[in-house]
């Protein structure tokens, strides 16, 4: 009696994680992934190239800042802010690549902020 009890006990069980398991399997919709690559002149320090790459390390956009040196290796809000502006535009660029056509793109929302361009050019 008790053997014939934890048979069906464990064969519900089996059915119930099978089902579960194949409900948790369906796919999601697959997040856009790729990065971005911020190279500055280390010698006159007077630009910056941005660079966008999909998930399959593919140039996608590059934009150059003149006049504004970025150096994100600090840990600051200010810098924080600014790598979040360039995932933001990542995620644009990955989703829509056509707004890369004007080729200003960056230099539009960096130029809207004074204060993040006297913070970070160095004259």
């Amino acid at each position: 009696m008790k053997i014939a009890l934890l048979l069906r006990l464990a064969v519900s069980l089996l059915c119930f994680t099978t089902s579960t398991s194949s409900i948790a399997q369906t796919p999601a919709k697959p997040a856009m992934s790729g990065y971005w690559n911020a190279e500055t002149n280390l010698s006159t320090r007077d630009y910056t190239i941005v660079r966008f790459y999909n998930g399959q390390d593919q140039l996608v956009y590059e934009e150059r800042l003149d006049n504004l040196c970025l150096d994100l290796a600090k840990g600051n809000g200010r810098c924080r802010r600014t790598s979040r502006k360039l995932a933001a535009t990542l995620q644009l660029v990955l989703r829509e690549p056509s707004v890369c056509a004007s080729g200003t793109l960056l230099a539009q929302q960096f130029n809207s902020t004074r204060r993040l361009q006297r913070a970070y050019a160095i004259r």
